[in-house]
């Protein structure tokens, strides 16, 4: 059995005090807390299949204590709104299905899986596993055509990539309002 780093021992003990401190704010008990190494952004909440709330913070930022207030704030605020939060994340998810249908379209060749973030700070990954491309990538509701062109290279670049260099992975972060 593989033992635990002392990074990941302090990632979990941090995640454990995460849980506590959005518990006591939320009232709420089926939340996930996961303190995540690699991240393009500081928190990110997601949605399980049963609909649970599932929180993955930036470890990175486990020493910041600015950035994890107001991480904290913002994931309390969300959590208390938990059944709005979900129903305004899946209308997002359905106002840019247009954006995902036509990079699909580009990308026929390529597996498609796509977040719905309305920040300034956006990613694009490509990866490449048992000769399947897939490539992951933000949207968000309020996309012009010229972000959708942007998208569109910013994914043949890192294709390319994979292939010049011979590589699995390839990634991209990028700030755009």
């Amino acid at each position: 059995m593989q033992e635990k780093t002392d990074e990941q021992i302090k990632n979990t003990e941090w995640a454990n005090w995460l849980l506590e401190e959005l518990e006591k704010r939320t009232g709420r008990h089926d939340i996930e807390v996961i303190a995540a190494p690699y991240s393009n952004h500081d928190v990110l909440i997601s949605a399980a299949a049963d609909k649970h709330p599932i929180v993955s913070f930036h470890s990175a930022m486990r020493g910041d204590p600015p950035r994890i207030a107001q991480a904290l704030d913002y994931t309390s605020e969300m959590l208390q709104d938990w059944l709005v939060t979900t129903v305004l994340h899946d209308k997002a998810k359905q106002d840019c299905l247009p954006f995902y249908e036509r990079l699909q379209g580009e990308f026929p060749h390529m597996l498609h899986e796509y977040n719905v973030v309305d920040v300034g700070k956006h990613s694009v990954r490509v990866t490449k596993a048992d000769d399947k491309i897939v490539s992951f990538f933000d949207l968000w509701p309020k996309m012009t055509e010229d972000d959708v062109k942007r998208l569109i290279s910013h994914i043949k670049e890192l294709e390319a990539t994979l292939h010049r260099e011979n590589a699995t992975y390839a990634e991209m972060t990028y700030w755009w309002n």
